[in-house]
């Protein structure tokens, strides 16, 4: 089973069918399904460390140019959108787009709470 795992993890696909399609029992290939679709713990914190640096990043980035607005919105949000659809549409393995699409909205959300939690003081 964990051979199945890991060249399912490889991108070898046609290993990974022959494996399951030829597991002695239904159970057995069902075990092999539900390891693949758990994911694996790496996935997991990649996709978590992604959204933690994305929302400091987006702060970060809001802070150093100086909090710029346009209609009480944060235009470096943009980077942040950017990513996400990048990560929606990249020919890549699920756990690879999640950490781009989590890391994409953290920094929109990172950026824009910065412009809320420190406005720009208006000058007379």
């Amino acid at each position: 089973m964990k051979t199945a795992v890991a060249t399912y993890y490889q991108g070898q696909d046609m290993e990974t069918a022959q494996t399951i399609r030829e597991a002695a029992t239904v159970s057995e290939a069902t075990d092999i399904v539900r390891a693949m679709r758990q994911g694996r713990a790496i996935d997991t914190l990649m996709v978590g460390a992604s959204a933690a640096s994305g929302a400091v990043a987006g702060a970060l980035l809001q802070r150093t140019l100086g909090n710029p607005t346009m209609f009480g919105a944060s235009p470096v949000g943009g980077l942040g959108l950017l990513t996400m659809a990048a990560g929606l549409a990249a020919p890549l393995g699920l756990p690879a787009r999640a950490a781009l699409v989590a890391g994409g909205a953290t920094y929109l959300a990172g950026a824009q709470l910065y412009s809320h939690l420190f406005p720009k003081e208006v000058s007379p």
